[in-house]
């Protein structure tokens, strides 16, 4: 394959965006934008060597993942191996236990599903995790395992058949992640293969197009010359347009991946893009982009956790040491590795995954430890804030509270569960019936413990909310059952979560980047509307209570940094964002026949020092009571609770 020097220009256009996106540079608003130009080149670059090795007969599996190791395994493995210990020094053990984890992912190329399940690519947070951007990686790794298989298994039906059937699943593709992102699963479209494929399938179809007569004489005949140049400003468009507030990737990832494929169609050596993109310090920039892409990240999340500041020039000199370290990558890790042509597969496959098995076992070791609890707290604690921590700090595993007699809570409804209501309500009349989810299990374990209700019911379950339908909540069943059992309950207790009604910059609920410092906390005004709704379509004639939300301390329990005296209180943003809620329940329960509101928040009144009262530590993480803050509060919850006026001004 002909080496193409404005391929690596356009490499250069595409990492500069990614960087200062994530330095906070604000004139890069959708620089992400780069990662998807990526995508493309890998396409196509990949696909002309498949199918200029498969013309002259000699291309093979061996050989193809011989190439991917020695081009991406060293350098990224070593940027890895010197990022763990210095995470070792400036994390803690929560974040390390995070980090070891990413680590363990990416050495099996998992990591775009990891950071999946921990993080938001777009969330406050995100900004400390410093392997975040290997999700990338791993996305083009799965791509490379699957496509030269594809292309063999196809190869027999001919060039015309290969470009049907990629183009077809490409457009399938972008279906998905179009659809994943019209039902608010914008993570899951940025960060998996299936909705990702078709980006690198527009690179594949590029080099399938560039073979044919027809792509040849297009491209080499001038008719559409200034194609490069419309290509490198929709890339552009996209990053000075773009921003976290973008519906991507879907649609929207069409601006810079067409861009792309047209850059690479039609820039050649003598015209003006083609200078541009070849220009030999532009060029340079291109080929150091992989590393830099790994450096950069890391440089910039540990700067910002070692010094505590994120000024632009301090992110800008971060982003320069990134650059340095790229540049000494590039000569003394990337190119001698890329030359070993003559090693043997046994002992390049080999080394290879005896590094995985190093890597790994220290991203395992990591979080079996949990993050290097143990020497955290011997060694780099001070005394105060371990001695604190020692005596908060909720270690014991929470188990269920055991069912008492008449005081009983389940998951869901069974005959047994309706039989027992009954017979308690034949000994002791109409009992009061909790209903929601973990939050509302908190207020079972809360209203027991003050021994007022001999005959208390719960039918809880977590993560079930009444406007998102799952098979394993009760919600809907919950209607028939109360009508069925209707002589049998007093009252209805209906309570959920409060953070499921605010939401994040991504539009997502119970997402710990909407409590970060400076977030804005927009509330979920059709989950506030369609509880509501369900509410009152419950049975006639119940006195049904929707005991409104309570505040959540939102601070990382699980962490001992956290047990310092001035840490130790509640997210001040979350009071701010909870007393926003309050106010639009209220307002939604305002004139409501169908039930009454009752408010939580006015009853128990937190305040910054509530997290820690006496010798109790109110929550038992982020979100829920512990147990004696069960305890503590259970005397007020109960006073609102069999109180017959709404509490809502």
């Amino acid at each position: 394959m002909k080496y193409r020097p404005e391929i690596d220009g356009l490499r250069a256009i595409a990492i500069l965006p990614v960087v200062f996106y994530h330095a906070g540079v604000t004139w890069f608003p959708g620089g992400f934008v780069g990662v998807d130009v990526f995508f493309v080149i890998s396409g196509y670059l990949i696909t002309s060597i498949i199918l200029s090795e498969r013309a002259a007969g000699n291309f093979t599996l061996t050989g193809f993942y011989g190439r991917r190791i020695r081009r991406i395994f060293p350098a990224l493995f070593v940027m890895m191996a010197v990022s763990y210990p210095i995470a070792w020094a400036l994390l803690d053990p929560s974040a390390m236990a995070e980090f070891s984890g990413s680590i363990a992912a990416s050495t099996v190329f998992f990591a775009n599903v990891y950071f999946l399940e921990v993080s938001g690519y777009f969330a406050t947070a995100a900004e400390f995790k410093p392997l975040l951007h290997n999700w990338s990686l791993s996305v083009e790794e799965q791509f490379y395992l699957i496509f030269p298989m594809a292309v063999l298994l196809t190869w027999r039906a001919g060039a015309k058949w290969q470009v049907r059937i990629f183009m077809a699943v490409a457009l399938l593709s972008l279906a998905l992640a179009q659809w994943q992102i019209a039902r608010g699963n914008e993570a899951r479209a940025f960060f998996l293969l299936y909705a990702r494929l078709w980006e690198l399938l527009v690179g594949v179809l590029i080099a399938y197009w560039l073979t044919t007569p027809q792509g040849a004489a297009l491209r080499d005949g001038g008719r559409f010359r200034h194609g490069a140049l419309l290509g490198l400003a929709l890339i552009l468009w996209a990053v000075f347009t773009y921003d976290t507030e973008t519906a991507f990737p879907g649609l929207a990832a069409l601006l810079p991946c067409v861009g792309a494929a047209l850059v690479i169609a039609f820039a050649k050596g003598q015209s003006l893009i083609g200078q541009v993109l070849g220009w030999r310090p532009v060029v340079f920039v291109g080929l150091v982009s992989y590393s830099l892409y790994l450096w950069h990240v890391p440089a910039l999340v540990f700067t910002r956790i070692g010094t505590g500041r994120e000024d632009l020039w301090l992110m800008l000199a971060a982003c320069a040491l990134a650059f340095a370290l790229a540049c000494l990558s590039w000569r003394y890790v990337e190119r001698p590795f890329r030359r070993m042509h003559a090693l043997p597969p046994l002992r390049l496959f080999g080394t290879a995954a005896a590094c995985m098995v190093v890597l790994g076992g220290l991203g395992l070791l990591g979080q079996e430890t949990d993050g290097f609890r143990a020497h955290y707290l011997e060694h780099r604690l001070d005394p105060v804030t371990r001695a604190n921590y020692e005596r908060y700090s909720p270690t014991a595993t929470r188990s269920r509270v055991a069912d008492d007699g008449c005081r009983f809570r389940d998951e869901e409804l069974t005959e047994e569960f309706g039989a027992r209501l009954q017979d308690c309500a034949a000994r002791h009349g109409p009992g009061i019936f909790i209903l929601g989810d973990s939050h509302a299990e908190n207020v079972y374990n809360a209203l027991r413990s003050t021994e007022r209700f001999p005959f208390l019911v719960g039918l809880t379950r977590g993560g079930c909310r009444p406007y998102q339908y799952k098979a394993k909540c009760s919600y809907e069943a919950a209607i028939p059952f109360l009508t069925t059992y209707r002589d049998s309950v007093a009252q209805v207790v209906f309570h959920v979560s409060g953070s499921h009604y605010i939401l994040d910059h991504r539009n997502e609920g119970d997402s710990d980047a909407a409590f970060e410092p400076g977030t804005e906390g927009r509330i979920a005004e059709e989950n506030v509307t369609l509880t509501s709704a369900y509410l009152a379509k419950l049975p006639e004639g119940l006195d049904v209570v929707w005991l409104g939300p309570f505040a959540e301390a939102r601070v990382d329990l699980s962490n001992p940094g956290n047990y310092s005296t001035e840490r130790l209180q509640f997210n001040p943003v979350a009071l701010a964002h909870f007393d926003r809620l309050e106010a639009r329940l209220k307002s939604e329960a305002e004139g409501q026949t169908a039930y009454r509101y009752l408010s939580l928040l006015d009853a128990l009144d937190f305040g910054p020092d509530a997290l820690l009262q006496g010798d109790c530590l109110t929550f038992w993480d982020v979100d829920h009571f512990s147990p004696c803050g069960e305890r503590l509060f259970g005397p007020t919850i109960a006073d609102l609770v069999l109180s017959k006026a709404p509490l809502t001004q």
